[in-house]
């Protein structure tokens, strides 16, 4: 069995996941919906895509910058265990919107860390 995977633009943050929660999601032409007179739906289905929650564990001040440098473009490369093969799939995701975590500081060790970062990651 394969471990679960997480590399975008090259950084492994693999370790920092506390939970990967994949989906599947449908796009349909503009003509798909339901039949008003007999309530049958008819759709056509233009793509299949995927959406990734992230949610990670405790990061460093200096992990969690690299992180939303790594998501900040338009478009970025990820690599993740795909469901449905097993296998690593690189693919081009986006991110539109991301909690940056509860900001903490560490009296004893003077440093600043993030508690539960979540986002999304959505195939382009």
């Amino acid at each position: 069995m394969a471990a679960p995977v997480l590399i975008i633009n090259g950084h492994d943050y693999a370790p920092y996941v506390e939970e990967l929660t994949p989906s599947r999601n449908d796009l349909d032409a503009d003509g798909s919906g339901r039949d008003v007179q007999t309530g049958e739906m008819f759709r056509t289905r233009i793509g299949v895509k995927q959406k990734w929650d992230v949610k990670l564990l405790r990061l460093s001040e200096e992990i969690h910058r690299q992180l939303l440098a790594d998501i900040a473009g338009e478009f970025y490369e990820a690599t993740v265990l795909d469901p449905t093969t097993g296998a690593q799939a690189r693919r081009t995701f986006y991110t539109s919107s991301v909690p940056f975590g509860v900001q903490r500081y560490q009296r004893d060790s003077r440093r600043t860390v993030y508690d539960g970062m979540t986002f999304s990651m959505i195939e382009r």
